[in-house]
């Protein structure tokens, strides 16, 4: 056998060796999502660009605090939480994930957290499609901290 012959067997077995494995790791079992309720139709082809927030922030009139959680929500999706600055956010990303978010997406936002406590802002943005991802200035205002 030669040597170039070895190194093409080699390769084949390596090659279905790894094929096996991945097959054999594959579940078939679907997790569930958030997003798995009767109402969310998800984004047909690949997902939109999202939109990139940030800006200055006040709490009843005044600048906002430090080391508040800030978020935003469409109907289906959300933004991961972002952690303020003194009268500043940075870094609220978010994009359309069902054809709701799409088709009637409205953007609110607001500061605490999804499980407690949450105030809303004043402001929200309509959703209108971009075709990269975008930074956005939008400043917010909320009536309140949110409670502990």
């Amino acid at each position: 056998m030669t040597k170039q012959s070895r190194l093409f067997r080699l390769g084949l077995v390596s090659a279905v060796l790894m094929i096996i494995a991945v097959v054999g790791c594959t579940s078939t079992e679907i997790e569930a999502t958030p997003y798995d309720r009767e109402d969310f139709t998800p984004v047909a082809g690949p997902p939109p660009f999202p939109i990139i927030f940030e800006g200055k922030f006040t709490v009843d009139g005044e600048p906002g605090p430090a080391g508040q959680t800030i978020y935003a929500e469409f109907i289906h999706g959300g933004s991961p939480r972002s952690t303020t600055f003194e009268g500043e956010y940075v870094q609220v990303i978010l994009g359309p994930v069902s054809m709701a978010d799409l088709e009637y997406g409205i953007i609110n936002f607001y500061l605490g957290t999804r499980a407690g406590d949450n105030v809303k802002a004043e402001e929200t943005w309509n959703w209108n499609g971009v075709e990269k991802p975008t930074n956005q200035i939008l400043d917010l205002t909320f009536p309140r901290l949110p409670k502990n």
